[in-house]
């Protein structure tokens, strides 16, 4: 449970710091780079933490991050051990620009089924990824510099809540935030 969201904030700011450091290397290693992956995915599973409990407000919630989609094609499965790669699996050709509610972008990260890294000169520059979910209908491209400029709207202090209205709901019994006001709301 998130008691205050202070401390989550104070230590994805830590994170998102870390990550922006280490974007750029002379020369990326395997082990540098699983590392980059493995702290997205903890600052993603951060970021949906705060989003379940219900830790931000409403603004925050609403974030969104540009993302290039690419539509599968054919009936066969992308899977790990095929010899298909994902131009094989998904149109390359036509990719669609969409966003991505923040609550996707981070259950793509988390539940990822494959992703694949690339970088521009030194700097790590983006990803093609899809969740276990999603490998049955698209496959999306990610920029690291949006993806960390999605995960900062979380840990900045304008995302707190300072009020929130919830109301019952029958299907989770429980009662559920409807609106969760920010500073600037109030």
């Amino acid at each position: 449970m998130v008691i205050e969201s202070r401390y989550w904030r104070e230590q994805l700011r830590l994170e998102i710091s870390e990550l922006k450091r280490k974007q750029s290397y002379r020369r990326w290693t395997e082990k540098q780079l699983v590392l980059y992956e493995r702290k997205l995915m903890l600052v993603a599973f951060q970021v949906r933490s705060l989003l379940e409990r219900p830790k931000v407000n409403d603004t925050a919630r609403r974030t969104a991050m540009p993302v290039i989609r690419y539509k599968k094609v054919g009936d066969r499965p992308f899977t790990y051990t095929g010899s298909d790669w994902p131009e094989d699996c998904f149109d390359m050709d036509h990719p669609e620009k969409v966003q991505l509610s923040a609550i996707d972008v981070c259950n793509q990260l988390i539940h990822y089924y494959w992703m694949q890294t690339w970088s521009e000169g030194t700097k790590f520059s983006g990803m093609l990824v899809f969740s276990d979910y999603m490998r049955h209908k698209c496959a999306y491209e990610f920029r690291i510099d949006d993806l960390l400029g999605l995960f900062q709207a979380f840990s900045q202090d304008s995302s707190v809540i300072i009020e929130s209205h919830s109301r019952w709901n029958e299907k989770k019994q429980d009662y559920v935030v409807f609106r969760a006001i920010s500073p600037a709301d109030a």
